[in-house]
C-alpha cells in the first residue's frame, strides 16, 4: 500500500516528512498491429521495426515496444504509451502519433487500436 508520506533528507542530514500528491494524468494506450511480407528473418525482421520505432520516438513523446509475435519473421505487435496532464491534449498527441505511424509503416500497419485511461 503506498505511503501518504514522503520522507526526504535535509541539508543538515535531518529527516523531513511532507504529504504526498498524487498526480491524475490520463493516458493514451495505441497498439499497432504489424505485417511484413518480405521479411525472410528475424534479424531483418528486428532491423525494420528499430527504424520504425526510432522515426516514432524521435516524432512524438510514445514510450514504444514490442509486444507480441517476437518468434514470427513477418508479424509483429507494438504498443506505444503516452500521458498528458489533459484530455484534449492526449487526443491531439495520440491523433498525431497515429498519422505518423500511418506515415511510416505505410501498407505494413495492419490495424492501430486506440485505448484511453482515464484514472
Amino acid at each position: 500500500m503506498p505511503s501518504s508520506t514522503f520522507r526526504d533528507v535535509k541539508q543538515d542530514g535531518g529527516i523531513a516528512t511532507r504529504p504526498l500528491r498524487f498526480c491524475v494524468m490520463p493516458i493514451a494506450y495505441c497498439v499497432l498491429e504489424i505485417y511484413l511480407p518480405y521479411s525472410q528473418s528475424l534479424k531483418e525482421k528486428r532491423m525494420v521495426l528499430r527504424k520504425a520505432q526510432d522515426r516514432l520516438r524521435a516524432r512524438s513523446n510514445f514510450s514504444i515496444a514490442e509486444v507480441d509475435y517476437q518468434d514470427l519473421w513477418q508479424r509483429a505487435k507494438l504498443a506505444a504509451v503516452t500521458v498528458s496532464s489533459d484530455n484534449a491534449t492526449l487526443e491531439r498527441v495520440t491523433q498525431q502519433f497515429v498519422r505518423e505511424a500511418e506515415n511510416i509503416l505505410e501498407e505494413t500497419l495492419v490495424d492501430c487500436q486506440v485505448s484511453y485511461i482515464d484514472p
